[in-house]
């Protein structure tokens, strides 16, 4: 979150690809964020996410997830990654879960990306 306060500081208003509340459509409750960590660069984005501890395993990420990927299709870029921690097996899911798959490891993280298809979603 800190990034994007600086970067919209710095450059304005990162609309599109800024940061979003994720909202209980049953209650209007907030229970997470999701957004764009920075500008598009080559038609590449990445993405992160987080739920109040209460609202997770009830598929709201995942389905965050999805609406932003599509988000991303529509303002025409090709490709999201998103990094999980080794022991997150929850949100390695949820990624999966959304049509990520797994491009590699390191010591630290699993690295994740989303191809889109730009021409279905334009047409």
């Amino acid at each position: 979150m800190g990034g994007f306060l600086r970067a919209t500081a710095e450059h304005g208003e990162q609309q599109p690809f800024g940061y979003y509340r994720i909202t209980r459509l049953l209650d209007g409750r907030a229970v997470g964020g999701i957004g764009f960590k920075g500008q598009p660069e080559g038609g590449c984005v990445e993405i992160g996410y987080g739920l109040a501890p209460s609202a997770r395993g009830h598929g709201y990420a995942a389905e965050a997830v999805v609406a932003l990927l599509g988000l991303a299709a529509d303002h025409g870029l090709s490709r999201v990654i998103a990094d999980t921690t080794l022991d997150n097996i929850a949100s390695q899911r949820t990624l999966i879960r959304a049509g990520f798959r797994l491009l590699s490891t390191n010591g630290e993280l699993h690295h994740y990306e989303a191809l889109l298809d730009i021409g279905h979603r334009l047409a």
